[in-house]
């Protein structure tokens, strides 16, 4: 099955590069990496053109983008704009309560540029939700799709990584202008919430570590965002395994837990760490 979609990237980027994503709900993992990309490429496939939403043989309704929707393609923006890159991504979603399994193990690749993406449906104090509350992001840095992609000479990847507060500020700006465009009056002032200091790890526990990260948290009269990141250079001196060189990970709030906290429909708790 194969549906085309034409949806916005972003309200500050009307056009961006094609993604392509590859729905993976898959519980056991592949034996090897050559065998898991034959896998990815068997997949559901659904092509995202960054321009308005534009449903061809599907009700409007049917599928809600980014920025208010978790999307199937949503890491894939989180790389491209992580790493500057215009290129093509593979995206490959996991189940729910596959966190410790399948997406424990899942690896990034540079070449086909695949990322993988998880959503979680529970907050921080183990409440289960109807809503995705956060969502993590295994992706490559762009020092490493370089040099990976070194024959190609029609693509663009910035010399540095963004760091994933910045995206997430992005998708902050992007959420709160989708909310104001569509009616909502009664938003949280945009004063009242800001960017947490980027939590920033360096080695894989640490980042998987606690599954129920808490991306929000109630500072006096401010709402604040956090993010945890997991940035391992290619080039770094560091006694990693391979896998883990040149990888960027994300951990970071969902579109939807996000939309009801500016809307008053969730409330952040205290910091709980």
């Amino acid at each position: 099955m194969s549906i085309r979609t034409d949806l916005r990237w972003g309200i500050h980027n009307p056009q961006w590069p094609v993604i392509r994503m590859h729905y993976t709900p898959y519980k056991n993992p592949p034996v090897n990496e050559e065998v898991r990309v034959k896998q990815l490429h068997a997949r559901v496939r659904l092509r995202f053109l960054m321009v308005p939403i534009l449903l061809l043989g599907l009700p409007t309704a049917a599928i809600q983008a980014y920025p208010l929707s978790t999307d199937e393609g949503f890491c894939a923006r989180v790389q491209q704009f992580i790493a500057g890159t215009d290129m093509t991504v593979d995206n490959v979603v996991y189940e729910q309560d596959t966190y410790w399994t399948t997406f424990k193990k899942s690896k990034p690749l540079a070449q086909p540029l695949t990322t993988h993406q998880y959503v979680g449906y529970q907050l921080a104090d183990g409440e289960r939700t109807d809503y995705p509350v956060t969502v993590a992001c295994k992706m490559k840095t762009a020092e490493r799709i370089r040099t990976a992609n070194a024959g190609m000479s029609d693509v663009t990847i910035a010399k540095e990584d963004r760091a994933c507060q910045t995206w997430q500020g992005l998708m902050l700006d992007d959420i709160y202008t989708a909310l104001e465009q569509q009616g909502d009056a009664a938003l949280l002032s945009r004063e009242r919430i800001a960017l947490a200091e980027e939590n920033n790890v360096y080695i894989g526990p640490l980042w998987l570590r606690p599954e129920l990260y808490q991306v929000a948290y109630k500072d006096g009269d401010t709402v604040r965002l956090r993010s945890k990141a997991l940035h391992v250079e290619y080039r770094r001196f560091m006694p990693v395994p391979d896998s883990f060189m040149g990888t960027h990970y994300c951990t970071m709030i969902a579109p939807e837990y996000l939309a009801k906290l500016l809307r008053g429909e969730a409330e952040a708790p205290a910091l709980q760490e």
